[in-house]
């Protein structure tokens, strides 16, 4: 049979989750502090403050991170109202309005502000459970965006061998939400800065009132202030030790003194416990802190071949936990699940290549990207707990960013006006419609 194709005039969107995120998004009263400020050179006209941040962070949550990519919504009145907007703002003012808020730190400030204010509203971040506690997991780590082959503000060779920035990304508990970030050069060291971006997470966790956290960092992060600060705002940790110049032949015969030692196969010793004689850069003012090890010898490889000299492996960390160096080894080794949280930013949200060539711009615009990031996560996880409504089954706990996109941000329907009242319409076989209905209550 051969299909006709006509246009009608009925207002048809394939983006229905749009208002999911404009209610969110207009929930954030700091968000609306943006239109207060007073800008130099700056006309708004009808495009307010608060109206471009939205627009930005509204693009970010389709998915679509180049200036140009708000052009096909300049008429659309569905994106418009869900965002509640004056107006729609162009390519060429959203590129030179993002410009002028990346010069000024306040602008910075209510990013932040309405992450927090936008975190307060999750009642589950995700705990790990030990025999003995839970704790809320805090990941911080530098990820690097590939942008290379651009001659963008702050863009360098990154330790990955390419060339790109290098920001610093912190999520909190196992869902994984983004609690801050920080753009940097790709150059730049990991540590560099550390000191002040952590301090940040500190007073951030405390304003969500948050208790028991763990901060978990790897070794580049082996710094006595650091973890001098951690004690001092009475919060867990556990960092990786850097062994910069130590012998793993003495970290090998002490693990055979003080260790457990387990025998996985032939040819293979593994020796667990704890050091608790050694404190960082040889402080003993720090207090209760022990070094956990894991030494691992092999005289005979995994396919049999034998070692003329055996191969010795170390790893430590520092922590305060009161708990078992097996489970101390395991609560780090699940800190490699924040990977699959810069995978989602960088590729799901497409914030691998930030869109504007100034190094200013691009840090306020990775802080409005954490804001559509969170406002996805919110989405999807309040979305698993309607487990009536979906239309399968999901064992699991937390949903990708590209998945909650296509099912609940991407669902078309149709948007109608009558007796002053603006209707939203979905096919009569959606199977996402029940669950969308639920969010749309709780959210708008």
């Amino acid at each position: 049979m051969k299909v006709k194709i006509q246009q009608g005039k009925e207002e048809i969107n394939s983006i229905g989750g749009i208002s999911l995120i404009g209610g969110l998004l207009n929930s954030l009263k700091n968000l609306i502090k943006a239109d207060n400020m007073r800008m130099k050179n700056v006309k708004t006209g009808k495009n307010k403050h608060s109206g471009i941040l939205k627009s930005m962070i509204g693009l970010f949550a389709l998915g679509k991170t180049d200036y140009a990519d708000v052009e096909p919504f300049r008429n659309d009145a569905f994106f418009s109202d869900s965002l509640n907007l004056n107006r729609v703002p162009s390519e060429s003012t959203l590129r030179q309005r993002c410009d002028e808020f990346g010069q000024v730190q306040e602008m910075s400030n209510i990013a932040l502000a309405s992450n927090i204010e936008l975190l307060k509203q999750v009642s589950n971040f995700g705990v790990e459970k030990t025999a003995h506690s839970e704790y809320i997991p805090f990941d911080a780590d530098v990820s690097p965006q590939d942008n290379s082959g651009s001659h963008k503000e702050g863009v360098s060779w990154t330790y990955k061998g390419h060339d790109g920035y290098a920001p610093m990304l912190a999520y909190l508990g196992t869902h994984g939400y983004m609690l801050n970030c920080e753009q940097r050069p790709g150059s730049q060291h990991s540590n560099k800065g550390a000191f002040e971006f952590f301090n940040e997470c500190f007073d951030a966790i405390d304003k969500l009132g948050l208790s028991n956290t763990l901060f978990r960092l790897d070794s580049a992060h082996d710094d006595a202030n650091i973890i001098e600060e951690c004690q001092k705002r009475k919060k867990h940790f556990l960092i990786k030790r850097n062994l910069r110049k130590e012998s793993r032949e003495q970290w090998l015969a002490l693990a055979r003194r003080v260790g457990t030692c387990e025998n996985p196969r032939e040819g293979k010793n593994k020796y667990v416990g704890v050091a608790s004689h050694m404190k960082p850069a040889g402080r003993d003012d720090l207090g209760p802190i022990f070094a956990v090890f894991e030494v691992i010898e092999r005289t005979i490889k995994a396919d049999g071949q034998e070692l003329l000299l055996p191969e010795i492996e170390v790893n430590t960390w520092w922590t305060n936990l009161s708990e078992a160096p097996e489970t101390v080894i395991r609560l780090y080794h699940n800190h490699g699940t924040s990977e699959q949280f810069h995978s989602e930013l960088k590729s799901d949200l497409g914030l691998e290549r930030m869109p504007s060539g100034k190094f200013a711009t691009n840090s306020l615009l990775l802080l409005l990207g954490m804001l559509a990031f969170n406002i996805l996560r919110i989405i999807g996880q309040s979305g698993l707990l309607l487990k009536k409504f979906l239309p399968r089954k999901f064992n699991v706990q937390r949903r990708r960013l590209r998945s909650v996109m296509q099912d609940l941000i991407y669902i078309a329907c149709k948007r109608t006006r009558h007796s002053g009242s603006i209707f939203l319409k979905f096919g009569r076989h959606c199977p996402w419609f029940e669950v969308f209905r639920q969010l749309h209550t709780r959210f708008c």
